[in-house]
């Protein structure tokens, strides 16, 4: 299978309308052979957009399509930490040196979290 880039259409296929978001986050693969330079311990990485049911970020490791990964918000008002999980759907080179473009759709269960760490970071 083919991975997808973000030029292919995926805003078509979106449920709901991504928004500018910067912010670091933590990731952690759920099946460490599904990736190539991460195993068990956490690794930053950065977001770009965002929005209930999937994001896009930025990553300095190489992660493989329909690879299963969990990834850690801060809330801003509290910096609680929350964990949200997902499956990744395409991944590019990205633009800058070493880096990696990821578009990851959240898990079912992940979408009233990750509308609750939306909403904080507009509050805030």
């Amino acid at each position: 299978m083919k991975p997808e880039s973000p030029q292919s259409g995926n805003d078509n296929r979106r449920r709901a309308p991504r928004e500018p978001v910067e912010d670091t986050l933590f990731v952690q693969t759920i099946g460490a052979d599904q990736v190539t330079a991460v195993g068990s311990e956490l690794k930053t990485g950065n977001t770009i957009n965002a929005s209930a049911y999937g994001m896009q970020v930025e990553l300095d490791f190489e992660v493989l399509v329909d690879s299963e990964i969990a990834l850690w918000v801060t809330m801003p008002s509290s910096s609680k930490r929350v964990m949200i999980n997902g499956t990744v759907r395409w991944t590019s080179r990205s633009m800058k040196a070493e880096g990696y473009m990821v578009g990851i759709e959240l898990a079912e269960d992940a979408v009233p979290e990750m509308e609750r760490w939306l909403a904080d970071r507009q509050a805030h």
